[in-house]
């Protein structure tokens, strides 16, 4: 028994203990002590921090929300009836694509941090799968060489279940790290400054604000008719406080639409463009060092070995058909003719 051989055994003995730590989900505590179950955590808390800021900014803009649909539903009575609807349309739209930036960036964030708490279940039983593809791979390349298409089939499985894993295990992770790292340092303020000042709002777009902007020094009244006889007059001032709240919502208006793009823009580049840009990143780089090392994974089509071994045996046949000739040496014309002699 030479020393090759002795290898492959110990290799081989080394992926079976793999493949039964893998199928016990043991293997898992080995990349939490080389420090991946720090990042993991890392990438739990600020998830949970994100979702509880992206509900925290919904419930504030549900708020204001609200406030506004009443306002824009509501009628101001002076004797006749004055629709408050067209003076906040334009801000009610700006609150509410906010409201759903906001609604669908904690719903991003949520699936992010379920679909990472799912992953830690089925890890394993793709290294398993990987592990045991492997095996089976060695076995047949090893011991077995004839069945050369069949390690060829196991060789492309483990290639691609070792990149799913890896994926799995360490490509996910960092990209969350990663999008942590430039949200704490781009789009983190942006959010803070557009929740911060939605927040600073809501009380001036309640129903109750609305309507001591329009009528501050209304009291009480007592339902006398003298009071009927001043409408023209109540008409013209309410006009006019009208013309002034319609002022200041055009300005708010503004304010607003800067802060609900930024609200965009934070929870675009925070849920989707981050993560999905390490990812690919650190994908390709990985499936660069994988095919490097699988540097000779792909092998001749079916159709292409069928084509080789008609070519071969073809060419074979046509050897052992063909007798080879006796070459006929050729006469030098220098030299002249010779003439057998009779002994």
């Amino acid at each position: 028994m030479n020393l090759a051989y002795l290898k492959k055994i110990l290799i081989i003995i080394i992926i079976i203990g793999a493949v039964f730590l893998s199928a016990s989900g043991y293997i898992d505590k080995f990349p939490n002590i080389l420090g991946m179950g720090s990042i993991s955590d890392s990438n739990d808390r600020y998830l949970k921090n994100s979702f509880n800021k992206a509900v925290n900014g919904f419930l504030i803009l549900s708020g204001i929300k609200s406030g506004l649909a009443v306002i824009e539903g509501s009628e101001v009575g002076i004797g006749f009836n004055l629709e408050l609807g067209d003076v906040v349309q334009s801000v009610y739209d700006y609150v509410d694509i906010a409201w759903k930036t906001a609604l669908a960036g904690g719903t991003v964030i949520l699936l992010t941090r379920l679909m990472l708490k799912s992953v830690k279940l089925i890890d394993h039983w793709f290294l398993f799968l990987m592990f045991m593809t492997l095996f089976s791979f060695l076995m047949v390349n090893w011991f077995f060489p004839k069945y050369f298409k069949i390690a060829r089939t196991l060789k492309e499985t483990t290639y691609f279940l070792m990149l799913f894993s890896i994926a799995l295990y360490i490509l996910l992770p960092f990209s969350i790290t990663g999008a942590a790292f430039l949200s704490e340092k781009i789009t983190k303020p942006l959010i803070q400054e557009s929740q911060n000042s939605f927040e600073s709002i809501q009380e001036d777009f309640s129903l109750d604000a609305i309507t001591n902007k329009l009528f501050p020094d209304e009291q009480e009244g007592n339902g006398s008719w003298i009071s009927e006889l001043n409408l023209k007059a109540k008409y013209e001032k309410t006009k006019h406080r009208i013309k002034e709240l319609s002022l200041y919502f055009k300005e708010k208006t503004r304010n607003i639409a800067i802060w609900t793009i930024q609200l965009i823009a934070g929870y675009l580049f925070d849920s989707i463009i981050f993560p999905v840009a390490f990812f690919i990143i650190l994908f390709v780089i990985t499936k660069s060092i994988l095919l490097y090392l699988f540097e000779n994974r792909r092998y001749q089509s079916f159709k292409e070995d069928i084509e080789s071994m008609v070519i071969k045996y073809y060419s074979s046949s046509e050897k052992s058909a063909t007798k080879p000739y006796r070459q006929i040496p050729i006469r030098d014309p220098r030299k002249p003719l010779g003439r057998n002699r009779l002994g």
